[in-house]
């Protein structure tokens, strides 16, 4: 029995080493096999199509999409995307690019960008099933096992359902296309494959910076097909290391001149070595077990570390001792771990590139699970062959697992409909407290929901927990702003830019307040020092614009407006201090009702412009349609009696003397004084 254990093993070995023959095999795929290929994308389909309903988050897409001048543009600027930077010092132009072509299509519907998405991760479905299916030589359960998990997997969800992390799934369709034309390039030795394969891996790395490790897959794909490592095929990868080495370094400067924000960083080498292995035994877990998935997932305080933090480094030192030992003669084995280890070791910050405590994500397996499947598939298929009559209790077993996974999968893509949904689910995965959930709450619950309650109520439980974060103080600040209270206002702000004195928002905002208590001059240095900070900061524009305008320099204000929809045409607020202009002081109707369109076009429920395009439409004898926008404004908001008596004039204007009558009397009843001469016409007495 042992002898013939020995002799399949070796057999499987020698298909996978067997250099002489082809590695495409020269046969027809047959029915069965597309109607896999295809079931296993339809499934994935399903699986993730309630991302189709989601919309954009606060978790970076606004900032990385909605109000990034290179995406939301009446065109395209391909030279202007490739030779800038994104925001939080990154390069990935490619995805950028992607972003464009869906706002051109669909504008800001969230429903096209998410469609990109998923369709790219079924197309990467795909591409693994082929790819694995080529590598195996045409191991049909293999590659339906590696297929079917990768694309179900709720560890993938992350990079699905989440819109900034296209890269993810952009990078992936590049760098699964370059892996396959480079076994077609060992097939033929045509160097047209050689070049394809190159140009892959730059739209790859162009994509997201984690296509560096693409050289090293390749490697391992050689050491899989050939039974030694001989110096041409490390010299004929020459030009893809110097292509991943260029990218590698790029990546890395950028990330280390960024100002990412972080309560808590682990600096020590010793504390990111014990960290980074706890990480990649984790991960390892949650491919097997994937429960308790979180957008964000915390580190515990270096002196309240759990015990497996400290056993992790010995815990990784000793498996890797096993697999190495006890199966470093199964190529098949340590292809698959090899393959794990280079795709996820970027990722542990063993060189610290992110945003310091908040390292592991799920995102982060996207690549690197397809080795660990690959060992997973090659045990199943061997299993399978030694002992064929299982085969019906094995493809069972992984019949209910695949279902598990997919339940799981399904549901986890829900968090993602929303900001709250997403950052409840955080707050609730991390017990003990994670700052950046109750601060992207505050922000949800400000600019979304206009609930100052349930905002300040975040913000003070993100600053409870990071009590310097310039951040949460900043946005406090403008809630304080909003209210009136301009005290505690400039406390927060003033404290906001001690804490960090080059980030623009706190000057954006403290100006705010400088206009509102009348300080023009104060207010106009902040917003400069604003935009000397981030010269594309449109809102800062925009507030410049209000203090010419209230100085009486219209031509200014003017100038300042077009400026801020120069860099985001996408703001509601600067067409309706536009139109206001074009309105009142320049008394271009035709101007001010366009920009009063726009505005109500990007807010379908900004009840001011509502009130002042029913006013303009007054002027320009529309009243009929004065009198639908007053409407709209009473129906937002029944409780300013300026709505109820311009509608009251329109419809005495329009013969309407009844609903007229009706209105002014409602406009009495919410406190207003009425002109008598208004209420003689009317009748009223």
């Amino acid at each position: 029995m042992k002898k013939k254990t020995k002799n399949k093993w070796q057999h499987v070995h020698n298909d996978f080493a067997n250099t002489k023959s082809n590695l495409v095999v020269k046969k027809r795929i047959t029915l069965p096999v597309w109607f896999i290929a295809f079931s296993i994308a339809i499934i994935t389909f399903i699986v993730f199509s309630p991302a189709l309903k989601c919309g954009f988050t606060n978790f970076d897409d606004q900032k990385f999409i909605v109000r990034n001048p290179l995406i939301v543009s009446n065109t395209i600027e391909v030279k202007k995307i490739f030779t800038s930077i994104v925001t939080d010092n990154d390069y990935y132009p490619v995805t950028i690019l992607s972003y464009t072509f869906n706002y051109q299509l669909g504008k800001l519907n969230p429903f096209g960008f998410h469609l990109w998405n998923v369709l790219l991760h079924v197309i990467n479905t795909l591409l693994v099933f082929w790819f694995i299916f080529i590598l195996t030589r045409r191991k049909l359960l293999m590659a339906t096992i590696v297929a079917l998990f990768f694309g179900i997997h709720p560890m993938h969800v992350e990079s699905v359902a989440w819109l900034t992390e296209r890269k993810d799934v952009l990078f992936m369709f590049f760098f699964l296309f370059g892996l396959i034309t480079y076994l077609r390039f060992r097939e033929s030795g045509k160097w047209w494959w050689y070049l394809t394969t190159t140009i892959l891996l730059i739209l790859s790395c162009l994509s997201k910076g984690t296509a560096v490790v693409f050289p090293f897959i390749l490697i391992l794909i050689d050491y899989l097909m050939n039974d030694k490592l001989n110096k041409k095929v490390f010299i004929e990868k020459i030009p893809l290391f110097i292509i991943s080495i260029t990218f590698l370094i790029l990546t890395y400067w950028l990330h280390k001149t960024g100002s990412l924000q972080s309560y808590s960083e682990h600096k020590t080498v010793v504390r990111r070595i014990i960290f980074a292995s706890y990480d990649f035994l984790w991960y390892v877990i949650k491919f097997v077990i994937p429960v308790n998935l979180s957008a964000f997932y915390t580190y515990p305080a270096e002196n309240a570390m759990p015990l497996t933090y400290y056993l992790a480094p010995f815990i990784l030192i000793c498996l890797t001792a096993c697999v190495y030992f006890f199966m470093r003669k199964q190529k098949e084995i340590l292809f698959g771990f090899l393959f794990y280890f280079f795709s996820i070791v970027l990722m542990l910050q063993f060189i610290p590139t992110g945003s310091g405590e908040f390292n592991m994500a799920d995102r982060y397996t996207y690549l690197a699970y397809i080795g660990l499947l690959f060992v997973i598939a090659y045990f199943i298929n061997l299993m399978v062959e030694k002992h064929y009559h299982f085969r019906h209790l094995i493809i069972g077993t992984l019949f209910i697992y695949a279902v598990i996974f997919s339940y799981q999968a399904y549901s986890r893509t829900k968090v993602w409909q929303n900001s709250e949904t997403l950052w409840s689910d955080v707050v609730a995965k991390n017990p003990d407290g994670c700052f950046i959930a109750y601060y992207s709450l505050g922000i949800y619950y400000q600019n979304e929901e206009k609930n100052s309650g349930k905002a300040f109520e975040n913000y003070n439980n993100a600053l409870k927990i990071y009590s310097d974060s310039y951040l949460a103080l900043t946005n406090r600040g403008a809630l304080y702003t909003e209210q009136n209270k301009y005290e505690l206002a400039i406390a927060d702000l003033n404290r906001a830019i001690e804490l960090n004195p080059n980030y623009y928002q706190s000057y954006n905002n403290r100006g705010l307040v400088y206009f509102n208590t009348g300080q023009l001059d104060l207010a106009m240095k902040d917003y400069d020092k604003s935009l000397a900070l981030d010269s594309t900061n449109a809102m800062a524009y925009n507030n410049r614009g209000l203090v010419y305008y209230k100085k009486g320099e219209r031509d200014l204000a003017l100038m300042e407006y077009n400026k801020a929809l120069a860099f985001n045409p996408n703001l509601e607020n600067v067409y309706y201090n536009r139109g206001l202009l074009y309105d009142y002081a320049f008394k271009q109707n035709d101007l001010a009702l366009a920009d009063y369109n726009n505005a109500i076009v990007l807010n379908i429920k900004y009840t001011e412009v509502y009130f002042y395009r029913g006013i303009l439409l007054i002027k320009m004898g529309k009243n009929e349609s004065a009198i639908a926008d007053f409407s709209k404004a009473i129906e937002l908001n029944a409780g300013i009696p300026d709505y109820w008596i311009n509608r009251s004039m329109a419809e005495n204007a329009s013969g309407k003397k009844e609903e007229a009558v009706a209105d002014v009397i409602k406009a009495q009843q919410l406190g207003m004084q009425v002109d008598p001469a208004y209420l003689n016409e009317l009748g009223i007495k």
